[in-house]
């Protein structure tokens, strides 16, 4: 199950066919860090771009 995809306000997590989180849009993606918060298994950690 995919958590972070249903909480995204701007549908910046698409998904395949089967269910499963392809990507990150990060044309759509506003920084709100909700799916980040959201996650249980911590697979989404939030950055400033440009930087590692």
């Amino acid at each position: 199950m995919v958590y972070a995809t249903g909480v995204c306000p701007e549908d910046a997590i698409p998904l395949d066919e089967e269910g499963k989180r392809v990507d990150f849009n990060y044309d759509y993606c506003k920084g709100c860090g909700v799916c980040a918060k959201v996650c249980p298994f911590k697979a989404i950690e939030m950055k400033e771009e440009g930087k590692e």
